[in-house]
């Protein structure tokens, strides 16, 4: 399981005085970083495609306390994967999520097999239920 800390900004925050909800597919971003080096240590060579992104906001998060972004992997098929993310703050479960990318080659725009490799490093942080 990949572990990423965000430290919410006051940007981040709404009228309602806790972290909006637009800011948090951008932590979820953060928390997948480490999925997509897997792939490609280029970033600016994209190399996933998300195809599916569901979030259940279970608690609010507010500022001035550091969040954790967990991030495993749920599922991995021959050119997919499903990521399950989770975002604790103080202990407590405030946003589960679960997304689904596809290796895609942007130039064909056709999906790819996964690499035997890579295919290795996700195994590693494979959920168990």
């Amino acid at each position: 399981m990949f572990k990423k800390v965000i430290t919410p900004r006051i940007s981040e925050t709404n009228i309602t005085r806790h972290i909006g909800h637009n800011a948090i597919p951008v932590w979820l971003e953060e928390g997948y970083a480490e999925v997509f080096q897997l792939f490609n240590q280029d970033i600016t060579k994209p190399c996933l495609i998300m195809v599916n992104l569901n979030m259940d906001f279970l608690n609010e998060i507010f500022l001035g306390k550091d969040a954790e972004v967990h991030t495993g992997v749920k599922k991995i098929g021959s050119s997919s994967l499903v990521l399950h993310q989770e975002i604790q703050q103080d202990g407590k479960l405030c946003v589960r999520s679960s997304t689904t990318f596809v290796h895609f080659d942007y130039l064909t725009h056709k999906p790819l097999p996964i690499p035997h490799d890579v295919r290795d490093m996700l195994g590693e942080h494979l959920l168990r239920d």
